[in-house]
């Protein structure tokens, strides 16, 4: 394979995960598999692809200015709390041995899938009233909770960022009932952003990394990364859902198979 044929076929794997990444959370999906069967080892696929999804997340940041316009108060309570999480959690990447949270990755990746698949739906009482809260939740307490599983979600994304997305957006779909699944998803961007800023950076202090994988894989999640916060704005939430939530239980077994080898 030559050289051109090779960054066009990374920039065209790029453009699928940005496009997944924007609309569901689930690049991984895509690039680490990809990137294995391109010949790099397990470790150096992972940071690869977390280095290369970067500009995807920041690109589909700009293309979801339309959706956050309305949710700034709730994206401000959002980002200290997944900026702390995630620098937590790059500094546990280093301190805890990474196989006890990776055998926990894959069933909290499933029961995301399995939210989003069988959604709950609350009654017209209790959406009435997270309607009507400033922030999160009916109550203090249930406000406390939300804000506690968000910050929690921020350390599993600096520490294991494989499937940190579709959990976020899970979350703020639990906690976001009464909003749109282009809000949640646009909500979910700029908090993947964030983490995935901090990965970047640990990850470009502790380890080698591989540009001619990178850079074409970057160029291609630009494009994808802005193109799928405008295919979300045109689908059903519903659908969606769907396809995130099946989405991830391949991710699952994915890494079920991968833990397993």
């Amino acid at each position: 394979m030559s050289g051109i044929t090779f960054s066009m076929l990374l920039i065209a794997i790029g453009i699928i995960a940005g496009i997944i990444s924007a609309a569901a959370g689930l690049a991984s999906l895509v690039t680490y598999p990809s990137l294995l069967v391109l010949g790099l080892p397990p470790v150096m696929a992972n940071v690869t692809s977390a280095f290369s999804t970067i500009t995807g997340n920041y690109s589909s940041v700009f293309a979801s200015f339309k959706e956050l316009k309305d949710n700034r108060q709730q994206l401000w309570s959002i980002l200290p709390l997944v900026l702390v999480g995630s620098i937590l959690g790059a500094f546990l990447l280093f301190a805890v041995p990474s196989k006890v949270f990776a055998d926990l990755v894959p069933l909290c990746i499933a029961a995301a899938g399995i939210i989003l698949l069988f959604p709950h739906h609350p009654k017209q009482g209790q959406a009435t009233m997270a309607a009507n809260s400033k922030l999160f939740g009916k109550s203090r307490i249930s406000q406390f909770i939300d804000l506690l599983a968000i910050f929690l979600v921020g350390v599993y994304a600096g520490f294991f960022n494989a499937g940190a997305g579709v959990m976020m957006l899970t979350l703020l779909t639990i906690i976001n009932r009464q909003k749109s699944f282009a809000v949640n998803n646009a909500l979910k961007n700029v908090a993947m952003t964030v983490t995935n800023t901090t990965t970047w950076i640990v990850f470009a202090i502790e380890t080698t990394v591989y540009w001619n994988y990178v850079l074409p894989l970057m160029i291609g999640n630009i494009i994808g990364g802005y193109l799928g916060p405008i295919i979300v704005r045109h689908l059903p939430g519903r659908l969606m859902q769907v396809l995130v939530g099946i989405g991830s239980l391949i991710l699952a077994i994915s890494l079920v198979i991968k833990n397993m080898q």
